[in-house]
C-alpha cells in the first residue's frame, strides 16, 4: 500500500472567526466537488455511528474539509486514468475517514486492478466489504477475482451476496450460474438460470442453456417436462415445439413425437429437418406409408438428398412394393451411379422378394432371384461408401453360406432355365440390366 505524507495542518483554531472560516472553506470545496460529473461507479456513504461531542465539532469540520478536498482530487484523477495519483488520494481519504463514512472502495479497487496490483486489490475488496457489507459491486468484484484465481467456492459466496443485494442484476446472476456450473452444482445452476429466464423470457439461448443442463444431468422425464412447459408457455414459438418433438423421439416416445412434429410442420411447412424427423418417428411406429409421405416431402424440398431418396425406397421395401422400391433406388443411381446405398437397396429388393417367396426351402427358381441380389451386392462392395461396402460383403457371405445360389448340380439339371418365373416374380422384367447378371453367374458353373 502507498502512504502519503500528512498535509500541514493549521496549528490551532482558537477563535470563532477561524472556526467560521474553516466551515466556509468546507462549503466551498464541497460545492466545487458536487459540480464535477458523477463517477461511473456510484459511491455510497453512511452516517457516523456515534454523534460527535460539541468539543470535537471543530476538528471534525477540519477533517471533513480535508476529506472533501482529497475526494475531489481522487475522483478526478481516477476518471482521467491517472491511477497512481488516484490511489494516493484514496489512501489519504482512508486515513482521514476514521468513522468509515465514505465508501471509496469501488474506485480504489479499480485503480489497483487497472494497475495490475492484484494482491492490493484483493485486500481493498475485503476491507471494503468489511465496512460496507451491503455493497453489491464489491462482492461481485471480489467474486470475479476469486473465480479467476480458481477459488470458485469462495467466489460463489460473494457472488451470492451480490445477487442477494441486487436480485434484478442479470450480469450478477449469470456469473453465479456459470460458477455453479464450474463446480458441477447442477441444481443451483438450473435454479439460477431459471430465475434469469424470468428476467429475460425471450432469450432463446438462455432458455436453451437450461434445457441442455437438464437434458445432460437430470432425469429424462424432467427434461421432457421442461421442454413441454416451454411449448405451453410459448405456443407460437415453433423452435420450442421442434426441440420438444426431437427429445420425445430421442427418448423413444415416437407416438407423441409424431403429434408434435405434425403441429410443428403446420407452423413451419418448409423445414426439411422437421419432415425428416417426422418420417423417422413414423418409421419407428412401422407406419411406412406415413413415412413415405414425409420422406417424399423431404425430397421435394431437398431433391439432392440421396439418403432420403433411398429411405423412400426402403419404406416401399417394408411394404413389399418391389416395383416402387426399385424405382426409388434407380432414381438415386440416376443422380450417382456409384452410390453404394442404392446398390444395397437394389440387392435387398431381390433378396427379400426371394426370401418371401421361397420360405424355408428355396428352389432353383428362387435361387435365380437370389443370384440377381448377389450381383447387386457386389456392386455395393465396389462403391466408395464404406458402410455400403461392409453391408454388401455381409450380404454376400449370407448368400454363399446359406446355399442360396445355384450349385453346379442344380445348373446341370436346369440348363434350360435362366430366368425366374411364376406369380411371385412376375414383377421382374428380363430386360433389366441387373437381371442379366444371372447369365454371367451361370457361366461360372458351366
Amino acid at each position: 500500500m502507498i502512504n502519503n505524507s500528512t498535509p500541514v495542518r493549521r496549528s490551532q483554531i482558537g477563535s470563532v472567526f477561524n472556526i467560521m472560516l474553516t466551515l466556509v472553506m468546507f462549503a466551498v470545496i464541497s460545492w466545487l466537488s458536487g459540480c464535477a460529473p458523477l463517477p461511473p461507479l456510484e459511491e455510497e456513504a453512511r452516517e457516523p455511528a456515534v454523534e460527535a461531542a460539541p468539543a470535537d465539532e471543530a476538528a471534525r469540520a477540519e477533517r471533513d474539509a480535508e476529506i472533501a478536498k482529497y475526494r475531489s482530487f481522487a475522483y478526478e484523477r481516477w476518471k482521467n486514468g491517472e491511477y497512481e495519483a488516484a490511489r494516493m488520494h484514496f489512501s489519504k481519504i482512508r486515513e482521514l475517514d476514521v468513522e468509515h463514512v465514505h465508501n471509496i472502495y469501488r474506485q480504489w479497487t479499480d485503480c489497483f486492478v487497472r494497475s495490475e496490483m492484484i494482491d492490493s486489490a484483493h485486500f481493498a475488496y475485503e476491507e471494503g466489504i468489511e465496512y460496507f457489507p451491503e455493497d453489491d459491486y464489491l462482492h461481485n468484484g471480489l467474486a470475479i477475482m476469486l473465480r479467476n484465481a480458481g477459488r470458485i467456492e469462495e467466489a460463489i459466496e460473494h457472488q451470492r451476496e451480490a445477487v442477494r443485494i441486487k436480485p434484478e442484476n442479470e450480469e450478477y446472476m449469470f456469473a453465479l450460474a456459470e460458477m455453479y456450473e464450474k463446480v458441477e452444482d447442477w441444481d443451483n445452476a438450473i435454479e439460477t438460470y431459471k430465475r434469469l429466464v424470468e428476467l429475460r423470457p425471450d432469450d432463446l439461448n438462455l432458455n436453451q442453456r437450461v434445457i441442455d443442463i437438464i437434458r445432460r444431468y437430470r432425469d429424462p422425464e424432467e427434461y421432457l417436462k421442461t421442454l413441454k412447459e416451454a411449448v405451453e408457455k410459448f405456443p407460437d414459438d415453433p423452435r420450442r415445439r421442434f426441440d420438444y418433438a426431437v427429445a420425445l423421439l430421442d427418448q423413444g416416445h415416437s407416438d407423441r413425437a409424431v403429434k408434435e412434429f405434425e403441429s410443428y410442420l403446420k407452423q413451419q411447412p418448409d423445414h426439411v429437418e422437421g419432415w425428416r424427423s417426422l418420417a423417422r418417428a413414423r418409421e419407428n411406429l412401422a407406419d411406412f406409408q406415413g413415412a413415405i409421405v414425409a420422406r417424399k416431402k423431404v425430397t421435394e424440398l431437398d431433391p439432392e438428398s440421396l439418403r432420403d431418396i433411398i429411405n423412400v425406397g426402403n419404406n416401399y421395401l417394408n411394404l413389399r412394393n418391389w416395383i416402387e422400391a426399385r424405382r426409388w433406388a434407380q432414381r438415386a443411381l440416376a443422380k450417382d451411379s456409384g452410390y453404394g446405398a442404392a446398390w444395397g437397396l437394389m440387392g435387398d429388393i431381390y433378396f427379400k422378394a426371394a426370401d418371401m417367396a421361397s420360405g424355408d426351402s428355396p428352389k432353383y427358381n428362387d435361387k435365380l432371384v437370389f443370384t440377381i441380389a448377389y450381383g447387386l451386392y457386389k456392386k455395393a462392395v465396389g462403391s466408395n461408401d464404406v458402410e455400403a461396402r461392409s453391408y454388401g460383403e455381409f450380404s454376400i457371405r449370407i448368400l454363399e453360406g446359406g446355399e442360396l445360389l445355384p450349385s453346379r448340380e442344380e445348373r446341370f439339371m436346369n440348363r434350360d432355365k435362366s430366368r425366374p418365373v411364376g406369380d411371385a416374380y412376375k414383377w421382374i422384367r428380363n430386360d433389366w440390366s441387373e437381371v442379366l447378371y444371372i447369365d454371367n453367374f451361370l457361366k461360372t458353373l458351366d
